[in-house]
């Protein structure tokens, strides 16, 4: 993984695309430009992914606050 290009990428990739999962923990390509998957919990995001083929080393996992939770959409804190 280019630590570089995902932070870049993922600082960069649209909070209104961001707000489509609030709520959910997303899995992000390596290089931060898409979600691959989403879901409420995380084990079941695993599960799906899993499922569909991916490689759950070849993700990063991230947390979208939702309506209820005391965080930003921006995501970059988190890293």
């Amino acid at each position: 993984m280019n630590t570089l290009e995902y932070l870049t990428n993922r600082a960069q990739f649209p909070r209104e695309e961001l707000a489509k999962h609030c709520g959910q923990w997303i899995a992000f390509s390596l290089d931060g430009r898409r979600v691959v998957a989403g879901d409420e919990e995380l084990d079941r995001l695993g599960e799906r992914l899993r499922a569909s083929g991916e490689d759950l080393q070849q993700v990063v996992f991230e947390y979208v606050p939702g309506p209820g939770d005391d965080a930003t959409l921006d995501g970059v804190e988190s890293l």
